[in-house]
């Protein structure tokens, strides 16, 4: 076959018995080539003509490794005569000679003659017929099926095909010229032939421009539509109460800001100004009118902040020139009318292949009941743009519509990014006020430690029993705990160094402290002991232990005595 399927998979790889290849020839300067150890031999062709030739980048024998694909390529299994044959046609450098038809047979194939010898033109100059042959090429359609399809206005036949025809077909004239050598229909070249089947079509010119205004007329008025509706909805959207009032807001600003200059007490401003309020800096440089006009209506006026989503057709209204859609409501007019006048040319037509009439008779009431709509939504464009300018003071003759669209656009802009910026700068300063009163809070409880942990020992204002505060006043003021936060690190230490070297027991210094320290301690140690039978002492008891009460009647007095002690240590 002529390779037209997928290429079977090589073939394995040679066994290790098979021949081995020819030795290779000598190299250069008496080296010899790398050897062959793959045991392959590659066949070698001889093609009838002078191929084109493939610029690949050939592998040397000695990178190929033995379990590698292209060592066990067999691509000599997967050649045929035919295959051969077609590549030689096909990719030859020089086109092939053709055999001349046997037996006198003439190619009936109008469109696609057999003979390819270069044929002598008749009317077409080089250029133009070189032109039809490659848009004939592109298409690969008989003449006489294009032909019948023009006739009878086939929708199958898409834009860029009518398009190709209408910019490369001959004028009226020389149509009429070529197909007076129809008797010779085959002693013409390629597109003088097609010229000569499709000239037989009456007014074909004409034909294909109506075909084309009516494939383009629907999708040419879903698109102008929309824009003009965007202008009438936008210009009515600049009058609403919103957007109002944030102009009122800038125009006060102004004058504010401009008391004492030729533009203070202004009763207005051209509204390119609005993409200027940016330039205006804060006296610190944070900030700018932009910013300010933002955090105002946020923060005074909340009732603007939507005037953003109000103006939701001003972004499309941008992209709408008032002459654009003119023009192409124009030019849709201008060829449907033309496609009207035409069909007065195609009333009396016989050939029973011939639609156009037909079709386009209803395309043109179709396209005149749409222009219609058209021309009353552009009437009203045009009414509500006059209104719009005059209620802003802006003059059409300097400054077009859709201009001053694109200036309150940018400010739309503008303002959503200032919004942004104020956000995240607000967030920025909350979380610093945050942070700073989160370490005023740490400073605080700091200030409040000290006191507040010695006063935990004794809960003076505890309602309940109270007994044995002085009790629990001794066992902190033997472990220290009393100390821990009134003194310092030094006086701690020279205590501990003190008691150290004196041998004293660790009970004997809290208890020596309070004896010669505090007269309400000695009180309170008195009282207690007056008021219980004293108990005898074991010897090796710490001065403490002896004082501590046997008996406890009054734990409200003890309670204010402790409390007593507590205050004169840490004077």
């Amino acid at each position: 076959g002529g390779g037209g399927g997928p290429p079977p998979p090589p073939p394995p790889p040679p066994g290790a018995g098979g021949p081995p290849g020819p030795p290779p020839p000598p190299g250069m300067g008496g080296f010899l080539a790398p050897a062959n150890n793959l045991g392959i031999t590659k066949k070698k062709y001889s093609p009838q003509n002078q191929m084109k030739r493939l610029n690949w980048t050939k592998l040397q024998q000695n990178s190929i490794k033995p379990d590698s694909f292209w060592a066990k390529c067999k691509e000599d299994s997967l050649g045929s005569e035919d295959l051969f044959a077609s590549l030689s046609l096909t990719f030859a450098s020089k086109a092939p000679k053709r055999k001349e038809p046997e037996n006198g047979e003439v190619n009936e194939g109008k469109t696609k003659p057999g003979n390819k010898k270069v044929k002598e033109l008749r009317v077409l100059d080089g250029k133009s017929a070189q032109n039809l042959s490659i848009m004939l090429g592109s298409m690969r359609m008989e003449y006489e099926v294009l032909r019948t399809k023009i006739l009878s206005c086939d929708s199958e036949l898409s834009e860029s095909i009518i398009v190709s025809l209408i910019r490369y077909l001959p004028s009226a004239e020389q149509l009429r010229e070529i197909v007076f050598f129809r008797n010779s229909y085959d002693t013409l070249s390629d597109s003088e032939q097609f010229c000569c089947t499709v000239g037989t079509v009456e007014r074909v010119g004409q034909r294909l421009t109506a075909m084309s205004t009516k494939m383009k007329f629907d999708e040419d008025v879903d698109d102008v539509l929309p824009d003009i509706e965007a202008v009438i909805s936008a210009c009515e959207e600049l009058k609403c109460r919103t957007f109002g009032s944030v102009l009122q807001l800038v125009l006060l600003f102004g004058n504010f800001m401009n008391a004492g200059s030729r533009n203070q007490q202004s009763y207005g401003f051209e509204l390119n100004f609005l993409t200027k309020l940016s330039n205006t800096k804060s006296v610190d440089n944070t900030m700018n009118l932009m910013h300010f006009l933002a955090q105002s209506i946020m923060d005074d006026y909340p009732e603007l902040a939507g005037f953003v989503a109000d103006l939701s057709h001003v972004p499309r209204a941008t992209k709408v020139s008032e002459d654009g859609v003119t023009k192409t409501l124009v030019a849709l007019q201008k060829s449907v009318a033309q496609v009207r006048n035409e069909l007065s040319h195609h009333k009396d037509t016989t050939d029973p292949d011939d639609k156009f009439y037909g079709i386009m008779s209803a395309f043109v009431t179709h396209a005149q009941t749409r222009l219609e709509a058209v021309e009353v939504r552009c009437g009203k464009m045009k009414e509500v743009i006059i209104s719009t300018a005059d209620f802003f003071c802006v003059d059409l003759k300097k400054q077009p519509i859709e201009e001053m669209f694109t200036d309150i656009n940018t400010f739309m802009e503008n303002y959503q990014v200032a919004k942004k910026e104020n956000d995240k700068r607000r967030e920025l300063e909350a979380k610093k006020k945050r942070q700073q009163e989160l370490e005023k809070e740490k400073q605080e409880k700091r200030k409040k430690t000290g006191f507040n942990t010695q006063v935990q020992l004794i809960d003076m204002n505890a309602e309940g029993d109270q007994e044995g505060v002085l009790d629990d006043l001794m066992n902190a003021l033997n472990t220290g705990k009393a100390f821990a936060k009134t003194r310092g690190a030094t006086s701690t230490n020279n205590y501990r160094r003190k008691n150290s070297r004196s041998g004293s027991r660790p009970s004997l210094p809290a208890a020596a402290l309070i004896a010669s320290t505090s007269s309400v301690a000695q009180r309170a140690a008195a009282s207690s002991i007056s008021e219980t039978a004293a108990a005898p002492q074991e010897s090796g008891k710490s001065l403490l232990a002896a004082s501590i009460p046997v008996s406890r009647k009054r734990p409200q007095r003890e309670a204010s005595q402790a409390e007593q002690l507590l205050l004169s240590l840490n004077r």
